[in-house]
Formats: C-alpha cells, sequence, structure tokens
C-alpha cells in the first residue's frame, strides 16, 4: 500500500538540497500520505524548451526522453525520490522504493506515488544565476 511519511519528504528535500546547491525546490507530502511532489521552482538551468507558454511542466518519468537536454539532470531528481527515503529514518528506511502494480488486472501496489514538476500553474519557473 502507498504510504510516505514527512520524515521521507524531508529526506527527499535534504538530498536535493545537497545535490542541486543552485537549485530551489518545493518538496511536499500529498493527501492521505500517498504521495510526494516535487516542484523545480528556481535555478540556473533555462527549461523554457519543455514548459508551456507559463512557465510550467510535469515531468512524466516514464518518458523522460522528452525532456530533451535536461534528460540527465531529471532521471538524478527521480533517483533522489526514490532512493532518499532508504536512508533516512522514515517508514521507507531501508526498505526502498518499489512498484509492483499491474494495470492490466488493477492491482496498485507501490511504495508511495511521487510528481516532478517544473514551475507551479500559477508561479512560473524562475530562470536565476
Amino acid at each position: 500500500m502507498a504510504y510516505i511519511t514527512a520524515k521521507d519528504v524531508q529526506a527527499i528535500r535534504n538530498e536535493l538540497k545537497a545535490e542541486f546547491k543552485d537549485f530551489k525546490f518545493g518538496v511536499r507530502k500529498g493527501a492521505g500520505s500517498l504521495s510526494v511532489t516535487v516542484t523545480v521552482k528556481q535555478g540556473p538551468t533555462d527549461f523554457s524548451d519543455i514548459t508551456e507558454r507559463d512557465g510550467y511542466a510535469q515531468i512524466n518519468q516514464y518518458w523522460l526522453d522528452r525532456t530533451g537536454e535536461h534528460k540527465a539532470f531529471f532521471e538524478k531528481v527521480i533517483e533522489i525520490v526514490k532512493t532518499a527515503p532508504m536512508r533516512g529514518e522514515g517508514y521507507h528506511a531501508n526498505k526502498g522504493w518499489y512498484d509492483n502494480s499491474d494495470a492490466m488486472t488493477d492491482y496498485f501496489d507501490t511504495a508511495y506515488y511521487f510528481d516532478v514538476n517544473v514551475g507551479e500553474w500559477n508561479k512560473p519557473y524562475k530562470v536565476a544565476a
């Protein structure tokens, strides 16, 4: 059953800050403790080639090729989202992220769900040196 704690979310936030010192991230736990949302809010990289005109983009973890030259950046962000809670003190410490879901049989079993965004729908990503 999908579940993530505040300590797991804090572990993700801390590792993102350590790995990407020039970026500002928003990391928050979703309603019901089922998911975590990571938002890239500000940084030195220009993501205008993948964002909408309003400075917002949802990143699909299964279609990272669509992020073009930013693919390696998002692969690292997703790796941290999946592995940081293992090294923290929360529910997933020493357990690891998994996804045993099978949509064909309507069976969903994952450690937790996650979303990665560039900017927010009402607050665009900012390029800052």
